[in-house]
């Protein structure tokens, strides 16, 4: 994928960013990204990839892995109300 996103670009053609849908354009830092994130079921398919802005990226895998991370555990929830 990324070898098709490279000669795309350099044909100096454009590639919709997966996360915000700006074009990528050549001369910015771009990561190849997930359509529908591996946490939500997503594979690595060539049709589930597409070029995606390094900072789109990056911040939307932070988000799912903040969310991830901050999640109530399930011993959390068994506590009663006056501990937490």
């Amino acid at each position: 994928m990324a070898r098709i996103i490279t000669a795309t670009l350099a044909s100096g053609g454009s590639v919709p960013c997966v996360n915000c849908g700006r074009p990528v354009v050549l001369g910015q830092r771009w990561d190849v990204g997930h359509i529908v994130d591996a946490s939500a079921g997503g594979g690595v398919e060539l049709s589930n990839l597409g070029g995606a802005h390094r900072s789109c990226n990056r911040k939307d895998g932070g988000r799912l892995g903040a969310a991830k991370t901050n999640r109530a555990s399930p011993r959390a929830r068994r506590l009663p109300t006056w501990i937490k």
